[in-house]
């Protein structure tokens, strides 16, 4: 209502005349003056209930049309245009939808589907929509090696109208505003969030959340080996040793540091593996201290989440109530199936059920070469002078009756009677009964039997609520009550599940000197009390906390009783702007009568022109039951820069611990006792015009106890080198940049440490450059480190023929109907793939020392003579690309130089792993018109190590290709290569073979115009093996035409027949034979396919395809496949 209109202007509240203001139904003009000269404008009106320009109607004439002759009313517009696949309604979207269908006569049907769509934007009535959902054929995790990651098979909705938010689908579900409460859960569920204004001017924020958890949390101290940058194995919490880790959950600590995720960064992992490598910019050595908290997928019980928090602001006070509750259901899943004996078992086990284990052990139905078979078998055991009779599993390939399955658990090394047997080939681990000692003891690490897990629920309350006072003052506090039930199926031991905590915190800070003084004074005050039946979800103290106590060895890693706890802190930090700051901590840890401990600390920080000052001191009393401990450690570094030097920056660090731990009874040091110091020269040059560089010596000295004294026990010196230097002008560009550490550990003291003295390198170099506008281009990457590679073991899935990837070849081998890893072969056509490969890491590593090297080079003159006369005129003709990748792993030996990743000839007994690709070519007339001239090579090894033993392949190839485009419509290729496959099996021996090959052959590809096009080829082929005593020679004359049709811009139609005439000497059915058939047989052999593609729509199409193939005396296989793809 314009004559309710009051305007003020602020500051000041002058009032302001309201006429001059314009009123456009809910639009309000005002004067630009006004807008100029004013901060703000304070506004007061009335307003009606109704909006009186909306229009009202209950028929809308507008979309009336009239009707003429008697025909329905349709508009037609012939310059319409085509409308979209699927109409959103102005939000904005991407994505494809992908359906597929394969059959055949030597194959079932078979479906494949995608789909991707990406969704933002509002829906009406001021609700917005943002969308993500992908849904791949096989659900994958991203890898682990960049910072970001790309989640694949993930639905994401989420739904926002004011300040109230619904997210659904798979999300991430983060702790909130607490101090007991630590949690981060990737969740497949529902999340509604709201804020509104209450009592006021106060707010309320809530937030719940109903899902399905997707992971169990655990963290895990890694014991570091001295140079062995990984990968390191993670392990599940109840001790699992082969886990899935869900990606994105892993937190990674170094010394107390979190790590950050990608190659370019300081780790990355991969989560299907549940393995941890650390990059080059992390040097691992045996006093590291790794620290992993992730959550990893749990099969056994679904795991149900509910969680509530709320939380209200009103001026200076703020409230918060926050509940988490996770349950197992008690019915299993996945491979755990309980019986009523078993939950009954359960039930009296409490909440230990440790030893609850049961017998995997199941009757096989049938044969199958894809499991392992057993038999149970007798024998007499004499033990303490009596006999008895025990019956045991064996393995057996034999097809019968009184066949058995059986799962396996490790049960830690001389507990079990089953030890692991590499040397039975078969498509799953093979164990072998071990029996037991001379002195009746268990021989194996492996039984038999699954523990049974109980489902679990936790439940966490807590309610905080802080003040703030004044500026200067605020007071805190938290109460918590968790619920913990290790055993839902039993009712023992249930008078220790609930648990209460607490904890209260003052804050105060005041200048020093009046408000004109640039000194400042924060102080701290703060008690905690925690229950012994307290149960967090998640650690919510710092993965060091046990180690600042002395309650953890000097890697960390320790664990106490639980106790009745209370932690007092005081902190006091002078500060002033410009110069620094100085404070001091008292705290005290209390654990019932178990422990306890008071730690002073003090902190200095000075930064005076050209100096940097920082120092950390701490020292701790501490008595428990057994020792008694003095813990000192001091830090600190001293630097100084030289601005007449380009700003060097000169320094010097050095820090020590010294933990003396006595125990209580006599005053002699304890084992658990650890010294250390460690300097560390180093000198900077900031980043200058281009170029940065920095170089650094440290060493670090242990001391081991030796008759109540510390002594030293090992040495250890690293020298670093680091920088970049880059150049660019005019037509040059250069780019340099390295990081490169040296570490030699000496050992002083025998038994000083379990590991053995050397050297380490690490690091990495890269070198780009371009010179001559772009002539000369170079990209050059070194890398040198140490580590260790897993042995691996594949194991075969059978699916439906077209599905997979592989093809098994009993008959090539030895027929016995039972899968060995050998006998699996790539398929040659898609239809006869009928298995997949799936990889299980094992728990065995060899130590290695790594070197990769990356390059690129180009060489173009044209860029420079490409209009020049004479001699430079025929040297621009000429250009060149070289790549080369070399990956390499080996054992330590002195006739391998670690190095020079060109030694690519190593020994078996010191080569792990090699992987190097190297491609030459020489290009003449590159990109003419006319004629072109290719002379290159090309050279491919790999060799990997499985249970089984080394496996490697290598396939070099030196050719020369040329092109003439002879008329405008007629262009002819020739082509011919000389080259070498080769295989070598270290268990496998029938596996091996050595090829020779030719190839020659012509091309002509006819283009009459642009809708046609026709190519007709011959290839003359010949093979040999050349290990002594195989015979097998082929030769093979291919006839191959091809056709390609396109009737206008959305139609396709290509046509292309092969005829494969084989001369074949040797044995067909063995591994060298399959190896140069490659799917074809003797005599003729015929191959054909026609496709058509249809472009249904603006962004639909259609692909429908025919293969067909008649290979020597067998019939004859058709393939036909259909797939729609829309793009939107």
């Amino acid at each position: 209502m314009p004559q309710s209109l009051t305007v003020t202007a602020w500051p000041g509240g002058q009032a302001l005349d309201p006429k001059e203001v314009e009123a456009d139904n809910n639009k309000l003009i005002f004067p630009i003056s006004w807008l100029t000269s004013f901060d703000s404008l304070r506004l007061r009106y009335r307003v009606l209930p109704y909006n009186l320009g909306a229009a009202r109607f209950n028929l809308d004439t507008t979309m009336a049309k009239p009707l003429e002759d008697g025909l329905i009313g349709i508009s037609y517009n012939p310059y319409e245009t085509e409308g979209e696949t699927l109409n959103f309604r102005g939000l904005n979207y991407n994505g494809n939808f992908t359906r597929g269908i394969s059959f055949g006569n030597n194959q079932d049907l078979v479906l494949n589907s995608s789909f991707n769509l990406q969704l933002a934007g509002e829906l009406g009535d001021g609700i917005e929509i943002l969308a993500a959902i992908t849904d791949e054929n096989i659900p994958i995790q991203p890898e682990g090696n960049t910072q970001q990651l790309r989640e694949f098979d993930r639905i994401f909705i989420q739904l926002q109208k004011g300040s109230s938010r619904l997210i659904a689908g798979d999300y991430e579900l983060q702790r909130p505003d607490s101090y007991f409460m630590n949690y981060f859960k990737k969740l497949q569920g529902a999340t509604f969030s709201n804020t509104a204004a209450v009592l006021g001017d106060g707010q309320l924020k809530t937030r719940g959340s109903v899902a399905i958890s997707r992971g169990q949390f655990t963290r895990n101290f890694i014991d570091a080996i001295e140079g062995n940058q990984g990968p390191y194995k993670l392990r599940g919490a109840e001790g699992e040793r082969f886990i899935i880790v869900l990606s994105g959950t892993e937190k990674v600590f170094l010394d107390g540091e979190q790590l950050t995720r990608g190659l370019e960064q300081d780790y990355i992992i991969d989560y299907n593996r549940g393995e941890l490598t650390f990059t080059n910019r992390r040097l691992i050595t045996k006093d590291s201290r790794i620290v992993v908290e992730f959550d990893y997928a749990d099969q056994s019980y679904v795991r149900s989440l509910y969680a509530v928090d709320a939380t209200y602001e009103q001026g200076r006070f703020r409230m918060g109530f926050h509940l988490f509750n996770q349950q197992d259901s008690k019915n299993a899943t996945g491979d755990l199936v309980l019986t009523d004996e078993d939950r009954q078992l359960l039930a009296e086990a409490g909440d230990e059920p440790d030893g609850a284990f049961l017998p995997a052990v199941d009757t096989l139905g049938e044969f199958s070469p894809t499991r392992v078979a057993y038999r149970y078998a007798d024998t007499l055991l004499n033990c303490g002078g009596l006999d008895s009779m025990v019956r045991y599993l064996r393995f057996t390939t034999v097809p019968g009756d009184s066949l058995y399955t059986a799962r396996f658990t490790f049960v830690g090394q001389g507990n079990g009677t089953y030890v692991l047997d590499p040397a039975q080939p078969a498509n799953e681990r093979v164990y072998r009964w071990a029996g037991f000692t001379e002195g009746c003891l268990p021989a194996g690490d492996y039984e038999p039997v699954v523990q049974l897990a109980p489902p679990r629920q936790q439940q966490l309350y807590t309610l905080n609520a802080s003040y703030t006072w004044n500026e200067h003052t605020q007071v805190e506090a938290e109460l918590g009550m968790s619920r913990r039930d290790d055993n839902r199926f039993s009712r023992l031991d249930s008078s220790d599940d609930i648990g209460f905590s607490g904890y209260t915190a003052l804050k105060r800070s005041w200048k020093i000197g009046g408000d004109s003084s640039r000194w400042r004074a924060d102080s701290r005050l703060s008690y905690e009390w925690v229950q012994a039946r307290f149960s967090p979800l998640n650690p919510y103290r710092n993965p060091e906390f046990l180690r600042d106590w002395s309650l953890a060895n000097v890697q960390g890693q320790g664990q106490v009783e639980a106790a009745t706890e209370q932690i007092g802190r005081a902190d006091v930090t002078l500060s002033a702007v410009g110069i620094g700051s100085l404070g001091y901590e008292l705290s005290t840890f209390q654990r019932d009568s178990l422990y306890n401990g008071w730690q002073h600390r003090l902190r200095l920080r000075e930064q005076l022109p050209k100096w940097d000052i920082e120092a950390d001191a701490s020292f701790l009393r501490s008595q428990s039951a057994t020792l008694k401990t003095r813990f000192l450690r001091p830090r600190g570094s001293i630097a100084r820069s030289f601005p007449e030097l380009a700003g060097l920056k000169l320094g010097v660090y050095g820090e020590q611990e010294r933990n003396e731990r006595r125990q209580s009874n006599v005053d002699t040091l304890a084992a658990q006792s650890f010294y250390f110091n460690r300097y560390r020269l180093f000198a900077e040059m900031p980043e200058r015009e281009g170029w940065q560089a920095g170089l650094s010596y440290s060493q670090r000295t242990d001391y081991t106890l030796a008759a109540d004294r510390f002594l030293t026990g090992t040495v250890a010196s690293e020298a670093n080198l680091n920088g970049q230097w880059g150049v660019q002008k005019a037509g040059r560009r250069l780019q340099l940049k390295g990081n490169f550490t040296y570490r030699e550990l000496a050992v002083k003291r025998e038994g000083a440490t379990n590991q053995e003295p050397g050297q380490t390198f690490l690091g990495r170099g890269d070198l780009n450059f371009s010179l001559g506008k772009g002539v000369l281009q170079s990209n050059t990457t070194y890398e040198i480190g140490s580590g260790q590679e897993a042995k691996v073991e594949f194991t075969y899935l059978r699916v439906r023929p077209g599905e997979g990837t592989y093809i098994w070849l009993d008959s090539l081998y030895n027929n016995d109907g039972v899968i060995q890893p050998n006998e699996m072969e790539i398929a040659p056509f898609q239809d006869l793939a009928d298995y997949v490969r799936v990889t299980a890491v094992t728990d065995e590593f060899i130590r290695t020392d790594d070197v990769r090297l990356n390059q690129s080079l180009r060489l173009t003159p044209k860029v420079l003579w490409g209009n020049a006369a004479g001699l430079k005129r025929a040297v621009a003709r000429f250009s060149t690309i070289s790549n080369l990748s070399i990956n390499r792993k080996t054992q330590d030996s002195e006739a391998v130089a670690a190095w020079n990743p060109f030694q690519l000839d190593v020994a078996d007994t010191a080569l792990v792993a090699v992987s190097a690709n190297i491609r030459n070519t020489l290009f003449f007339n590159q990109a003419d018109p006319v004629y072109t001239l290719q002379l290159g090579m090309s050279d491919a090894r790999n060799k990997f190590v499985q249970t089984s033993g080394f496996e490697s392949r290598r396939t070099s190839e030196q050719y020369l290709r040329g092109r003439w485009n002879a008329l405008p419509a007629l262009s002819l290729e020739g082509n011919l290569t000389r080259g070498q496959r080769s295989s070598d099996s270290e268990f496998f021996n029938n596996k091996d073979y050595d090829i020779l090959y030719w190839e020659l052959g012509p091309d002509m590809t006819f283009i009459p115009t642009r809708d046609f096009r026709a190519s007709l080829a011959y290839t003359f082929r010949e093979d040999g093996d050349q290990l002594p005593e195989s015979g097998t020679y082929a030769q093979r004359h291919t006839l191959e035409a091809e056709a390609r049709y396109n009737r206008s811009a959305k139609t396709s139609v290509q046509l292309r027949l092969s005829v494969v005439s084989v001369n074949f000497d040797g044995q067909p059915n063995s591994p060298v034979g399959f190896a140069i058939l490659n799917g074809l047989q003797r005599g003729d052999n015929y191959l054909w396919n026609l496709t058509l593609d249809q472009q249904l729509s603006g962004s639909i199409q259609l692909r429908v395809s025919y293969e067909g193939r008649k290979t020597g005396t067998a019939r004859v296989v058709h393939t036909g496949r259909a797939q729609v793809a829309a793009n939107f």
